[in-house]
């Protein structure tokens, strides 16, 4: 299966979605009273969230859209959308894992995961505007100009918490 019939616009959406969701959250939880644990499973649990509104919010859509209830292959489009909003939200849950297992700090876990949601958020954008025929230096551009939203929430954790 090509590249552009995998990751699709509703994919991308899902995971940009779910990452910036969890990103936000990941940048309130405080280090100081968090536990490695207590963080990892606040972000399970919220990605599991974020799951299943998207799964209900394109359940919905898609029945206004089709007038009719979704067939078998539209259920399984809607769930393979969800599948990767949910594993791009569960991509900076990994440091709290080792974490938790003596690995790393928490604070490096932290300050990892942020900018790994960081991460994941400019892969999808680059991606997104490669499969819009931009060339490499507009989508290296647009990408940077894309994920300052995510780079925002991080800058602001920092200034309310700057000996972090």
């Amino acid at each position: 299966m090509p590249a552009r019939h995998f990751l699709t616009a509703a994919r991308a959406s899902h995971a940009v979605y779910g990452s910036i969701i969890v990103l936000a959250v990941i940048t309130g939880l405080d280090e100081a009273s968090a536990t490695p644990r207590e963080s990892l499973v606040t972000i399970v649990g919220l990605a599991v969230a974020v799951a299943l509104s998207q799964i209900n919010a394109d359940a919905i859509g898609s029945t206004f859209r089709a007038a009719r209830p979704l067939k078998r292959e539209e259920w399984l489009e809607v769930s393979a959308n969800v599948v990767f909003g949910f594993a791009a939200a569960l991509v900076p849950a990994i440091f709290f894992v080792l974490a938790a297992v003596g690995v790393l700090s928490l604070g490096h876990a932290f300050s990892i995961a942020e900018w790994t949601g960081v991460a994941v958020i400019w892969v999808y954008v680059f991606a997104a505007t490669r499969a819009a025929g931009l060339r490499l230096f507009q989508s290296l551009a647009w990408s940077v100009a894309l994920t300052a939203c995510g780079v925002g929430i991080v800058e602001a954790k920092l200034l309310a918490h700057p000996s972090v």
